[in-house]
């Protein structure tokens, strides 16, 4: 019987060839924009899923609220509260400190390089979360100071084919560190990344360290705990305030938590998160996820709409089965029975279409799509799932349709398509592109803020500087000499000393401006430290007063430059330049302002930023190096390197690409939704070109009449494109409210952004209009062509 009904389904499906090959190929773009969508979807929403209690662990944050601060939540708290919440709590079964430490020079024999992701934590880093120790026992490991555990690959990059075990590691030429433990290697889905974790415990006589993490008045520790159960969370939150309140943290400062799952994709407000450097957005995973959803309703409008109007060439067919015996349900499961068949011929092309195109799609995974979708089981029984559900929802209407003729009236050449079809025809066609238009005008939206971001004046220069980083006291000690040797170079054409840079965190200090008291509510600005070349160096502008400069002699050593931002949040807008700032006790004249300058992305404004003097080396080493070779440049500065520092690597970075970083989840997001816009474009042209063969083979008889009664080429492709630019205003009017609703509220993620002019609404319409009539002119043009003898001998 399956046979018989695979054969009769072969048989229709061979008789509208054109159909079909619209249908299986429409389908099975749509259904592979779906898979590739639907890996990048399951790829951020599994971040940190893979540790059994991740329902039960929290991070914790700080709200800080004093003055200055405009963006208040950070990923770092006091060093104390982790061990305080585990005694005092009863809700927190464990806590674990971690400290970002970075990059730091590892030194093993004769063997120096760096590390990229070092953190100082307690042993109970292996209590809270699932990272397996291949070597070393969990609770043991980092409980003493100056030991480390290493990832899988680092210890293979340090000691080779050797047992890690029991050797030492020099750490920044300043401490040695026993290794005690091996662990595998962080998946790609964990927002916490780490090559070596060294014990955070301090010996006795680091007294310095000891007072550090007994300190209440420092922000600066990355806290996780875990809970008895996911709903204690209201629990720990309401008690947290009164915990650091006893602990005498001031009325500006607060605690909250965040459930650790969210943590990748929740996380763009917060600052001074070190350990969550490549965060997703929430936003962008809901709205890939509607696409997926608009691009596969796109593909199975198509059907719907190809397979009605396609009914007069069916209708004969329905009859003599009818007239035979067969009754409206068995034709129902026929026509759904060829749906479905079309549906799984379609996955079979769209698994080819993922396995050699995938790699192209920007996906934030390793290796092809195909083989990464497949390599989980569950996933054969959503595709599979997915693809029966796609056929019956695509094919349900048309069989409805088809199985209702009247065999009586098709008979006897009564049968008309009906006034019902032709309108739901044409609300099908409405729909597709209205959500074309709205994809369309989103894309649009999205790259426009994106060259916003990439064109706006930073209030610094990008292009052509170098970042060599002195990340210990050796190279910090060397520096001088190294900075003459550079300067030798007929490629450089400047060299400035800085604490960091923009786009990689400055910290934050308390102050007390001039007017202001201790006892007033606090000042917390952001701050850094530099020497008189760095302002010119980054292009960067005074607005008042002058930059730092050695000919003040000891007077520099007591001032400091303030942003535009800072003079104005203080009350010193145009009179900043002679007041005193207090830091530490010590206070400062403030000698110029420079303007406002982006120092974190554009999602953020521009907080106040104190910039202090420092003449000798510092954590950066910034070069500056003219247009042309170079390549040359670089190789010069490594042999001059090489002279100063033998047996250590020189590593740099492009400041531009290190600024750019801070976009990536937008420039990924960025190219998938252009990707997936054009595809949504190309099934619904697909469609639109079947359905406008159909449409003017049915009005044949009435073209070959208007010839020969002297119409006009041009007035016959007139007539038939007529409708469908109709179709095409009519869902303009729908889109433009939707898409002006939806990517005015994503751009309320941004604090620096565009406009939403009446531009991007109308570059959509002219090209829905240009790509509809670009796909119909074809046919209509080939109707009004034809003999129109021979258009009325066809009926």
């Amino acid at each position: 019987m399956f046979k018989n009904y695979l054969k009769v389904t072969i048989r229709n499906i061979q008789k509208s060839r054109v159909t079909a090959l619209i249908n299986i190929f429409g389908l099975a773009v749509g259904m592979a924009s779906c898979m590739l969508i639907y890996i990048f979807v399951q790829h951020e929403l599994s971040y940190d899923k893979f540790h059994k209690n991740s329902n039960r662990i929290l991070r914790v944050l700080t709200i800080d609220k004093a003055l200055g601060v405009s963006n208040n939540l950070v990923g770092i708290t006091y060093p104390p509260l982790g061990k305080a919440l585990k005694e005092e709590f009863p809700e927190v079964k464990e806590a674990v400190r971690i400290n970002m430490s970075g990059r730091n020079l590892v030194t093993y024999q004769d063997q120096n390089f760096y590390t990229e992701n070092l953190v100082y934590a307690e042993p109970s880093l292996f209590t809270v979360f699932d990272f397996e120790l291949k070597e070393g026992k969990k609770g043991h490991v980092l409980s003493t100071p100056y030991t480390a555990v290493l990832t899988e690959t680092m210890a293979k990059k340090t000691f080779g084919e050797e047992d890690p075990i029991g050797k030492s590691i020099t750490l920044d030429n300043q401490n040695e560190i026993e290794i005690v433990g091996i662990m595998e290697d962080v998946k790609d889905n964990s927002h916490l990344k780490f090559d070596v974790m060294v014990s955070l415990y301090p010996t006795q006589q680091d007294s310095g360290w000891v007072q550090w993490l007994d300190s209440w008045n420092s922000i600066s520790m990355s806290t996780y705990i875990l809970l008895d159960e996911a709903e204690s969370q209201t629990k720990v939150d309401k008690k947290l305030e009164d915990l650091i309140r006893k602990n005498g943290v001031r009325e500006s400062f607060n605690v909250t938590t965040q459930r650790f799952e969210e943590a990748h994709l929740q996380s763009s407000d917060i600052l001074f998160d070190g350990l969550n450097q490549e965060k997703g957005q929430i936003g962008y995973v809901k709205t890939l996820t509607i696409v997926a959803i608009f691009v596969i309703l796109i593909a199975s409008i198509n059907f719907m709409n190809l397979s009605t109007a396609q009914s007069s060439k069916r209708a004969k067919e329905v009859s003599m089965r009818k007239i035979l015996g067969s009754n409206r349900a068995q034709l129902i499961l026929q026509y759904i029975g060829e749906s479905i068949f079309l549906s799984f011929l379609s996955l079979s092309l769209a698994c080819l279409l993922v396995a050699v195109f995938g790699s192209y799609a920007a996906l934030p995974i390793e290796g092809n799509p195909i083989l990464f979708l497949f390599s989980q089981p569950e996933n054969y029984m959503i595709i599979l799932g997915g693809t029966l559900f796609l056929g019956i929802f695509s094919g349900i209407y048309p069989a409805v349709v088809l199985s209702g003729f009247q065999p009586i009236k098709i008979v006897k050449g009564k049968f008309t398509s009906g006034k019902k079809g032709v309108f739901l025809r044409r609300v099908l066609v409405v729909l597709q592109f209205a959500v074309s238009i709205g994809l369309i005008i989103g894309t649009t939206i999205v790259f426009q803020q994106l060259d916003y971001i990439k064109n706006k004046n930073l209030g610094f220069e990008t292009d052509q500087v170098i970042n060599l980083r002195l990340a210990n006291q050796e190279l910090q000690e060397k520096a001088g000499t190294l900075k003459n040797k550079l300067e030798q170079i007929s490629g450089i054409e400047n060299i400035a000393f800085a604490s960091s840079m923009p786009g990689q965190g400055f910290s934050r200090r308390g102050i007390v401006p001039e007017g202001y008291s201790q006892d007033d509510d606090p000042w917390i600005v952001s701050i850094m430290s530099c020497n008189e070349d760095y302002i010119d160096l980054m292009n960067m502008e005074i607005s008042d007063g002058r930059n730092f400069s050695p000919e003040f002699g000891a007077e520099q050593d007591g001032s400091l430059i303030i942003n535009e931002a800072a003079a104005e949040a203080i009350g010193w807008k145009g009179d900043a330049v002679g007041k005193k700032i207090q830091i530490r006790q010590q206070d400062l004249t403030v000698i110029g302002v420079v303007k406002d300058f982006h120092f974190t992305s554009m999602r953020h404004k521009i907080e106040p930023i104190i910039i202090n003097y420092r003449p000798e080396a510092n954590n950066s080493m910034v070069v500056k190096i003219k247009g042309g070779n170079i390549s040359e440049t670089i190789a010069e500065m490594e042999e001059q390197w090489t002279t100063v520092h033998p047996a250590l690597p020189m590593e740099y970075t492009f400041f531009d690409e290190d600024f750019g970083n801070l976009y990536q989840s937008d420039e990924t997001f960025s190219v998938l939704i252009i990707n997936f816009t054009w595809l949504a474009i190309l099934i619904a042209c697909l469609g639109l070109f079947g359905l406008a063969s159909f449409i003017a083979e049915q009005r044949t008889k009435e073209i070959g009449i208007r010839k020969v009664l002297g119409s006009k080429i041009s007035a016959i492709v007139v007539l038939l494109s007529s409708e469908f630019v109709r179709l095409v205003l009519i869902s303009n009017l729908i889109a433009w409210p939707i898409a002006y609703f939806a990517m005015n509220n994503w751009l309320q993620d941004f604090e620096y952004k565009i406009d939403i002019g009446i531009g991007s609404f109308v570059i959509a319409a002219v090209l829905a209009l240009f790509i509809a009539l670009s796909t119909v002119s074809y046919h209509s043009i080939k109707a009004a062509w034809a003999n129109p003898v021979n258009s009325l001998r066809s009926e």
